[in-house]
């Protein structure tokens, strides 16, 4: 079973950090926080439920219900924040672009020429890290 949840949670992350949507508008924004609600919520309903389901039909002990509560809660914060990660990270540093292009207009050509070359390499590299930062955190989480 937590070789399953692992694998279902991993490629969840792995589909939300590649799919390509690295850039998010104000409304986007919005939703992004409205799902770090959703979570937190989510953790309530999980907790509730699995506690409801270790004493009513004794299915497993209070402890075992408080330890999946909070490894699946975990789990959901995990996934939405290494898509805030990715997102973050090419937030900023299109935020970085855009105050050269603004404040900097006279070395903006150089710098652009230079960043369109380096720059898909190391959001590979980002989203690589991020990955990588996704299996360790599952398997602490699922595989312990």
């Amino acid at each position: 079973m937590h070789w399953f949840f692992f694998t279902l949670f991993m490629i969840w992350t792995l589909v939300l950090v590649w799919n390509g949507k690295d850039y998010f508008n104000k409304k986007q924004w919005f939703l992004t926080g409205g799902m770090f609600v959703l979570v937190l919520v989510g953790t309530v309903v999980i907790g509730f439920t699995l506690k409801w389901l270790a004493q009513s039909m004794s299915l497993f002990s209070v402890a075992t219900a408080k330890q999946y509560s909070i490894i699946f809660s975990m789990s959901f914060l995990c996934i939405w924040g290494l898509k805030v990660t990715v997102v973050l990270l090419c937030t900023i540093f299109s935020r970085i672009m855009g105050g050269h292009k603004s404040y900097n207009a006279e070395n903006y050509e150089k710098i652009s020429s230079v960043t369109r070359i380096v720059a898909p390499g190391l959001l590979i590299v980002a989203k690589c890290v991020v990955t990588l930062a996704s299996v360790l955190m599952f398997s602490g989480l699922w595989l312990k």
